[in-house]
């Protein structure tokens, strides 16, 4: 492999590694400038999922510490949940309803399109999800989006004949 290569592929894993930039979209850019599309996937997802782990995991963290720490101001205080402000129940609700109607897997499929796999993964764990349960679900739709980028630039470029790949 080239200099050139291990440029793309280290671009691929940076890429993929940053949040919303994603590694669908890096995955056709390095194909295109010519680096080998097995490599390229690899580098982007990997570079994904670590930033994904990340998120899951300190965002598991946070969210724990936050519950315990409401917890204690509740207890202190002597509130309940009537005196919740309307506002904050009903967006409870709403998070509520959309968990029910497409669950973990429906968040994760469409958090690469649009959310963000990063932003996905956060979302899940402030939902209560356990960090290795939405990082499983945010990965497994991560490498399905990443395959469908790879067999779509791949055959786009030999059918076109554009590329190093043409």
């Amino acid at each position: 492999m080239s200099a050139a290569d291990w440029a793309v592929l280290g671009g691929a894993f940076l890429g993929g590694a940053i949040p919303w930039l994603e590694a669908i979209v890096v995955i056709p850019a390095g194909i295109l400038a010519g680096a080998p599309p097995l490599l390229v996937v690899l580098a982007a997802v990997v570079g994904n999922l670590i930033t994904v782990w990340l998120a899951a995991y300190f965002g598991e963290q946070i969210r724990n510490w936050w519950l315990r720490r409401r917890a204690k101001r509740r207890v202190a205080s002597d509130t309940d949940a009537a005196t919740v402000p309307a506002k904050k129940q009903a967006r409870q609700q709403r998070i509520d309803r959309v968990m029910k109607k497409w669950g973990l897997p429906g968040l994760a499929i469409l958090g690469p399109l649009g959310l963000g796999t990063q932003l996905s993964a956060l979302a899940a764990v402030a939902m209560g999800v356990r960090a290795r349960a939405a990082f499983m679900w945010v990965g497994l739709a991560t490498i399905l989006w990443a395959t469908v980028a790879a067999v779509l630039t791949t055959l786009g470029v030999s059918a076109f004949g554009l590329g190093a790949a043409g």
